[in-house]
């Protein structure tokens, strides 16, 4: 089961430095590569003609054979492989001896990142920074001050929990620099002179790090950061010599700004020009400006969300993205000329599509599904013509699905037939897309399962996604509330028999759901709720509910405050070892519930964590909320 969040749908921005997998990955001109299924063997093949040729099988290798590999990244100069074989174990591959040599004999390794020559890698261990010099197999110590709380090249999990951003570290063009986060600052190492210097910023407010980046010119970075009401974003541009930082570019919000925001900025080869990505106009847009800073002009100025940038093609001078442009409900993808501004639409059909582009931009694989569709990867041209099926899922039962509208506010509904069931709304952004396997479950079980775009969602305009700050659960619990009494005027759900669940912030949905004194809700179930904001992600909870510190608003949203209006049947579940949302929160809600007589079941797992990975325990949550609903339901 996903932790799911309708507050803070974050957008994942392009960016080639990191450790990906998707199903294929480019690797030159017109040419990919694939990990096989059973994550055995790596083959390489032509976007064009899908010839298909095994590269490397794991346990052939002549050092270090291995049974199987999660992920892998080619060096930028095609010579060798980064092999994860599990979590923070990697494995390096020189494909012309076939010799794979651990990354590091010494425990774990993470963020390994190639330098622009493929000679050497960057990663972190302890939380500290190392280079390996592959020519010579010797480790560089970049830092050696890291500890629990001093986080070289890496980000504090709170951070990483409040903004999604993974960028680090970043190599210079020509590999003799490498740019690195410690906590709330940013530094330069030298390979040459061995040397760590700060940079400093011109602004006294900068206060979160939220994206470094190279610009195209070798000799300049640049770095974006945050005040701490996130209210005001800007971008330095350094001078690699020198060190000196001038700023460039400075974007301000009334009430915040957005993550996805806030790390995004593509520089153009050709002039060093760049794109940024901001909310001026309800909708979150592309918009270009000078190298100096200088507006241009929007890319991309219509009503509705830019959701990922895959790219530029200097060939053809054209942005590629997904928006929301077929609706805040689907996901298209897209290409833009910046000179012309020709529009061209890469998938054509509705649903939730997404894309990886060959390295030339003339191929690209299409991941598509839809709410009655399953996954679907195809190989298309860049004029959107499918060449070719790689793999298309199927079902042996099809159930009653649709996107539906819920008295004004879009959603879904999935149901075994067209007649009344025992209703569960849960909570999640409710795109057009196939993903629904734990509803699926309840849905064959014999109930009908929806799920509504509330306030706070994204696809409808700022305002609509920023109707949440300063009250990030009553007010999407009014809008579940909404949805299921609309379900019921309309004949499609049983008044005495509906249910609400979800899952960390979601689960704080749930229980201001379940504390309305008008609640429809029958009862809920609350995963690894967040039941007191003062003791959630600091960074997060201050975006979004527009103060530094603990106020009446606080009280209103957090649900140990509110145990005596709960209302109704609650399940509680938590696994012990969640890192997302610590077990003591839950614990502390429980103790407020019997304080005010509240009566409730729970559910813990002991030696799990937030993700409930195993099978098995996926299992068992599943059964213990179907015994729940069962036992409620009349």
């Amino acid at each position: 089961m996903k932790r799911i969040s309708i507050l803070c749908a974050l957008v994942a921005l392009a960016c080639t430095s990191l450790f990906a997998n998707p199903n294929i990955v480019p690797i030159g001109g017109s040419k990919y590569a694939r990990l096989s299924e059973d994550k055995t063997f790596i083959s390489t093949g032509d976007y064009k003609t899908g010839n298909e040729d095994t590269l490397l099988v794991f346990s052939k290798m002549r050092v270090n054979p291995l049974d199987s590999v999660e992920a892998f990244l080619f060096s930028p100069d095609g010579n060798r492989i980064l092999l994860r074989a599990s979590f923070e174990n990697y494995y390096v591959y020189k494909i012309e001896s076939r010799r794979s040599d651990k990354l590091s004999a010494i425990d774990t390794q993470s963020k390994p990142m190639f330098s622009p020559d493929g000679k050497k890698i960057a990663f972190v261990r302890g939380n500290n920074i190392y280079v390996k010099r592959l020519e010579y197999d010797t480790e560089v110590v970049v830092t050696e001050d890291g500890s629990e709380s001093i986080y070289n090249g890496l980000r504090s999990p709170e951070f990483e929990k409040a903004f999604g951003i993974d960028v680090t570290m970043e190599w210079s063009p020509d590999g003799m620099y490498l740019l690195y986060t410690k906590n709330q600052n940013v530094y330069m190492y030298s390979m040459q002179y061995k040397w760590n210097k700060l940079i400093t910023l011109p602004d006294k407010d900068a206060y979160y790090i939220t994206r470094i980046a190279w610009t195209s010119k070798p000799e300049t970075f640049s770095i974006m950061y945050l005040n701490r009401a996130q209210t005001v974003l800007r971008m330095a541009k350094v001078d690699a010599a020198s060190l000196v930082a001038k700023r460039v570019y400075e974007y301000v919000e009334d009430r915040y700004i957005s993550p996805d925001v806030a790390s995004f900025v593509m520089f153009f080869p050709e002039n060093d020009n760049f794109v940024v990505l901001e909310e001026r106009d309800d909708y979150k847009n592309l918009y270009l400006y000078s190298s100096a800073g200088s507006y241009i002009k929007a890319l991309t100025k219509a009503n509705y969300d830019i959701t990922k940038v895959y790219g530029y093609d200097a060939a053809s001078q054209r942005i590629f993205y997904q928006s929301t442009e077929n609706g805040p409900d689907n996901r298209g993808i897209y290409a833009i000329g910046v000179q012309n501004a020709k529009k061209t639409a890469l998938s054509v059909t509705t649903g939730t599509n997404d894309a990886s582009f060959s390295a030339d931009y003339k191929f690209y694989e299409l991941r598509h599904s839809a709410i009655n569709s399953p996954d679907k990867y195809s190989i298309c041209d860049i004029k959107g013509a499918e060449l070719r099926v790689l793999e298309q899922d199927t079902v042996s039962e099809i159930l009653h699905k649709e996107m539906y509208d819920f008295c004004g506010m879009s959603g879904w509904i999935l149901r075994k037939d067209t007649l009344k069931h025992p209703l569960v709304m849960w909570v999640t952004e409710a795109k057009n897309q196939w993903d629904m396997d734990f509803a699926y479950r309840l849905v064959n079980e014999g109930y009908t399962v929806a799920a509504v775009n509330a306030r706070g969602t994204i696809g409808y305009g700022e305002s609509f996604k920023k109707a949440v700050y300063g009250d990030m659960f009553v007010i999407p619990a009014q809008d579940y509330a909404l949805a299921a009494r609309c379900l019921v005027e309309q004949g499609k759900a049983d008044a005495a028999n509906m249910f609400i669940i979800g899952s960390g912030l979601s689960g704080a949905v749930v229980l201001a759901a379940l504390s309305q004194t008008d609640s429809p809700f029958k009862g809920g179930i609350a995963i690894a709720p967040v039941s007191d904001l003062a003791s959630y992600n600091v960074a997060e909870v201050e975006r979004l509910m527009q103060a530094q510190g603990a106020t009446l608003a606080y009280k209103t949203n957090s649900a140990i405050y509110n145990a005596a209006n709960i209302k109704g049947k609650l399940l509680l579940v938590h696994a012990m070892n969640d890192k997302s949302m610590p077990l003591d929160n839950t614990l502390r809600l429980t103790e407020a519930l019997v304080d005010a007589n509240v009566q409730f079941d729970m559910q813990l797992y002991p030696n799990r964590d937030e993700n409930f990975t195993m099978w098995l325990t996926q299992n068992h949550v599943f059964g213990k909320v179907m015994n729940f609903l069962k036992i409620n339901t009349k």
